[in-house]
């Protein structure tokens, strides 16, 4: 995500109606938002807000344990606020949950329930596809659905043996119980099951502060006689992480994304270094996450950093945006913890030259090597790595010159990240460059008639797809598509220095989540871009 090599492309110069003093005081607002967003050890420990997917979760475990409390009323009124959403999984969700603590039935079918799935694997990388559709079963059957005449275990009833990081792992034993209960089945895998969720110790903790995993866990413990009191401790732990709206989160936390991201943007605008090096030192210290059991099959990515010191689950994203901010600090001061991180990364690479998010072995993903490729790049000894990275990414474009959805609801998230990552190429890289041209030209030719982008194309702009637009085009050689965009950000910025409009970042994928500070860090990167690429 940092400024690439200065010394390419030749700058740009802006259209004569934008001033360049209106830009760099929208930059220095914008710097003084995120930094007073940064605590005094140099931590952004921004806040998940509430979703609608967990909260219905956690009041349909409400009404099966039989739960009263002020907590609930609360719970309650957050999801009758959702009842309209222009969601339809969100409106569902909500319904159903609702319709359950009151007592009524469910007015779902399993038409209903396979047209829902049917959305959400439209927006999610085919290879999950599975197991995103059995989620949505397991989701909508503990809100009292019937399933699909499709619905059956994961992995096809079979103990699983193929690569899986932890979160995934457990999410798949929660939904073989859940599933296994409305199927009525019981035999090994379902013991098997049984004893991975017992070892998350949901009674106590909300695990890898993973707030949804921990929802499923407690929902299939509840089919499992003689679990009553894990699952009544475990809803007590969760209820302490309820949200002022009466909602819970996604996560709980997501300290070293925000910190990693957030510093890259600042130092990318020119913040203070004397921030920049607590952030850095505060990071640094958090390389290899909590010191917690791992439930993973296959290897992990280990040395290196996850998205929050609660978490033990180390990343391919996080790692990569860590490494990137502490060398663009001081790589002198962190060599040690910036080697150990490239080991880690160089660790995972598959076969295919690609990286996956957490397991190596589990499938390559364009946005995950495009991140690995940027944090790589400082190296001159990884050069053949990265070239069999960007051999992937070439490969995987595809015909409209995007790339399949990443971790982001936004097409062009993965598109700015390759377009990064294609920087690092040798001069004689002509397939990288033409993967990059492809890039460019896709993104011009995307670009909304008022200079912004959607998520997707044809959608209305917002201020994060536009931002990931503007970096992308930052390394064209064409001023005027820039300051479309430019001007777009400048009449939208508010008053306080921020910015808003919807989320990008999904988890589990497809399904969206809102960190605010997420929304205006990705801005302020693209306004450091323009920092770097403009005149004057």
């Amino acid at each position: 995500m940092k400024i690439a090599d200065r010394a390419r492309p030749a700058p740009l110069t802006l259209p004569d109606e934008i001033r360049p003093d209106d830009v760099r005081q929208a930059t220095a607002r914008l710097v003084a938002y995120v930094s007073g967003r940064t605590d005094d050890d140099g931590v952004i420990r921004e806040q998940c807000e509430s979703r609608v997917l967990e909260s219905a979760l956690a009041l349909s475990l409400m009404t099966r344990t039989g739960a009263e409390s002020p907590a609930r009323d609360r719970l309650l009124a957050y999801l009758r606020g959702h009842q309209e959403s222009p969601d339809k999984l969100d409106r569902v969700l909500a319904s159903l949950a609702l319709g359950g603590a009151a007592g009524r039935e469910p007015g779902g079918d399993s038409a209903l329930v396979g047209t829902l799935a049917a959305g959400v694997l439209g927006a999610a990388p085919g290879f999950i596809s599975t197991r995103r559709r059995l989620m949505v079963y397991a989701v909508l059957s503990v809100l009292g659905c019937p399933l699909p005449a499709d619905a059956e275990l994961p992995g096809g009833g079979r103990v699983p043996t193929d690569p899986l990081h932890s979160w995934a792992a457990v999410q798949q034993a929660a939904i073989t119980r859940i599933l296994a209960d409305a199927l009525g089945v019981r035999n090994g895998v379902t013991e098997a099951a049984l004893d991975t969720l017992l070892a998350t110790d949901p009674g106590t903790t909300v695990w890898e502060g993973y707030a949804l995993m921990h929802l499923l866990v407690l929902h299939a413990l509840a089919g499992a006689p003689g679990h009553e009191e894990t699952v009544r401790r475990g809803l007590g732990t969760l209820l302490r992480h309820q949200r002022t709206d009466g909602g819970f989160p996604f996560v709980l936390e997501m300290h070293n994304w925000c910190t990693s991201t957030g510093g890259l943007a600042l130092h990318a605008a020119g913040a203070d270094p004397a921030l920049l090096n607590r952030m850095a030192a505060t990071l640094s210290a958090q390389r290899g996450g909590a010191a917690l059991r791992s439930l993973s099959r296959g290897q992990t990515l280990t040395g290196g950093w996850s998205m929050s010191p609660i978490v033990a689950q180390n990343d391919v994203d996080d790692t990569s945006c860590a490494l990137e901010f502490l060398q663009v600090v001081d790589p002198v001061a962190h060599v040690g913890t910036v080697h150990s991180g490239v080991a880690a990364l160089l660790a995972v690479q598959g076969a295919d030259g690609g990286f996956p998010t957490y397991v190596q072995g589990a499938s390559s993903e364009p946005c995950m090597t495009a991140a690995a490729v940027c944090a790589l790049g400082p190296h001159p000894a990884t050069a053949p790595q990265r070239e069999k990275a960007l051999a992937f990414l070439a490969g995987s474009q595809l015909d409209d010159g995007g790339f399949e959805p990443g971790w982001s609801r936004s097409r062009l998230h993965s598109m700015f990240r390759v377009r990064l990552a294609a920087c690092t190429a040798g001069p004689d890289d002509l397939r990288s460059a033409a993967m990059a041209a492809r890039i460019e030209q896709s993104a011009r030719e995307t670009q909304n008639t008022d200079g912004g982008w959607g998520m997707q194309p044809g959608d209305p702009s917002d201020d994060i797809s536009t931002a990931y637009g503007l970096i992308t085009l930052c390394h064209a050689d064409d001023p005027q598509p820039v300051g479309a965009a430019l001007t777009w950000l400048l009449e939208r910025q508010k008053a306080d220095g921020g910015y808003g409009g919807p989320p990008d970042m999904v988890g589990p994928r497809p399904f969206a989540y809102r960190f605010p500070l997420l929304t205006d860090i990705p801005v302020l990167l693209a306004l450091g871009h323009v920092r770097a690429r403009v005149t004057g």
